[in-house]
């Protein structure tokens, strides 16, 4: 959905304010240039702002910039940990996210990740 510039402002402001739902909208209109400046260091900003706090589209969103390099550097460990906290929320898209990677992670790699979850 296009926002007029006055209610991109007052969505960024929200932002600024904490609000995870708007830290998420901020984070994929960057992600995708929808009416913002397409800008990966910004979309990744708002996108682990929402995550951290809890946002399980975020947290799935992140996993998968993660698994494919977007914007990032790829890391499977990283993106485990954060497809295990959105379907640990019940977001069933990131637990087949996180069950298909989990097969091309090396042993190693899912211990780390496991303690990353604080799970070993």
């Amino acid at each position: 959905m296009e926002l007029s510039e006055e209610q991109l402002l007052a969505l960024k402001a929200k932002a600024e304010a904490d609000d995870v739902e708007s830290q998420y909208e901020m984070g994929w209109r960057h992600a995708i240039g929808m009416g913002l400046e397409f800008d990966d260091e910004e979309a990744l900003r708002w996108l682990r702002l929402a995550a951290d706090q809890g946002h399980q589209l975020a947290q799935n969103n992140l996993g998968a910039r993660y698994v494919k390099g977007d914007g990032v550097e790829k890391d499977l460990v990283v993106a485990y940990v954060w497809f295990y906290r959105a379907a640990a929320q019940g977001d069933r898209k990131a637990g087949k996210n996180r069950d298909s990677i989990e097969k091309e992670m090396s042993e190693e790699q899912r211990q780390l990740a496991n303690t990353q979850l604080g799970l070993n």
